[in-house]
């Protein structure tokens, strides 16, 4: 039998309120041009179509070259077949990095849209605002991992197991990593799921919102996202910091670092407890919404503008599970 205990943590640690910095917002139709071009010019961007994850893989290279970046791909082989991640990095005061991350792979020959087309439309649009500061505190990666979705999910032929395999074996210094994967459905109706019904007490019943998901050992990140979401206002965030047996903490290529031993949090809608065209052929481009996604981006570029990540400025909700 299991249970869960939760326990809301009230502590309020006393600093700053996260800075405005961003000079720009996110364009609406940059990111439904994204999320058009892969899922609905392309069937698909699953395993074996590789033509496809080829177009794929160059288009977001493209994008960062527009913004004046220099993309870079690491390849590894998969039973002689050659599969790529693409990467740019944008230099910091210090060589400590954040990674930002979003696979561009489908499940299936699916289009995608929200899985994952609309994290890498976050993706790059992030890239193409913070590209624009010429004041960094921390360096940063964004990276488009290949291979996430079965059947390769929780191997080491995921796309992001092997970036983080191949930064480690070169030394990086990863402060922290975020995933995004799943940033564009949203609705004013009362759908949204939670693992069990007692979240219904703490979070949201209209998916209308965002949300910062880590581990405990991850959590001040993630609160910090929050915060930045709630100081823009534009659209609203939660945060859940829990274990990962509770299904959907690790569902995303931030289990990586984390098994590696990295901090990291994932962005998301919440994926299949909210999105019910979820791996279907109904995941289409028409239904996202690209305004708010625009305000997810404004969010975490101005989070990878502040100075110092990780604030904590409130403790987040605490969940336990315990099996019986």
């Amino acid at each position: 039998m299991k249970f869960l205990l939760i326990i809301i943590t009230t502590t309020l640690l006393l600093y700053s309120s996260p800075k405005i910095l961003i000079k720009e917002e996110a364009i609406p139709d940059n990111l439904k041009e994204t999320v058009f071009f892969l899922s609905d010019s392309l069937d698909g961007r699953s395993y074996l179509q590789l033509d496809n994850l080829d177009s794929s893989v160059n288009f977001i290279a493209q994008k960062f070259k527009e913004f004046g970046m220099e993309p870079k791909f690491q390849t590894y082989t998969i039973n002689d077949i050659e599969y790529k991640n693409v990467y740019c990095k944008l230099q910091g005061k210090t060589e400590e990095l954040i990674i930002v991350g979003a696979h561009y792979d489908s499940c299936g020959e699916l289009p995608g849209a929200d899985d994952n087309a609309s994290g890498v439309a976050g993706l790059i649009e992030t890239a193409r605002i913070v590209s624009a500061s010429d004041k960094l505190d921390h360096s940063i990666i964004f990276v488009s991992f290949t291979l996430e979705e079965p059947p390769y999910f929780r191997t080491k032929q995921m796309g992001s197991y092997q970036f983080a395999k191949f930064g480690e074996e070169n030394n990086w210094k990863v402060k922290e990593m975020i995933a995004l994967d799943m940033i564009g459905y949203y609705t004013d109706e009362e759908v949204q799921e939670y693992p069990t019904a007692l979240f219904k007490l703490l979070y949201p019943s209209k998916g209308n919102f965002i949300a910062a998901i880590s581990d405990f050992s991850s959590s001040g990140y993630a609160d910090d996202f929050q915060q930045h979401a709630e100081a823009l206002d534009q659209i609203e965030c939660i945060q859940l910091a829990a274990p990962t047996s509770l299904p959907g903490i690790d569902f995303s290529d931030h289990l990586n670092y984390w098994n590696l031993g990295y901090k990291a949090f994932m962005i998301t809608n919440t994926a299949f407890y909210r999105n019910k065209e979820y791996h279907s052929f109904g995941d289409t481009s028409d239904r996202l919404d690209y305004t708010k996604m625009g305000y997810v981006v404004n969010a975490l570029s101005n989070y990878l503008l502040t100075e110092d990540q990780a604030l904590h400025v409130k403790s987040p909700p605490l969940i336990f599970i315990f099996q019986s």
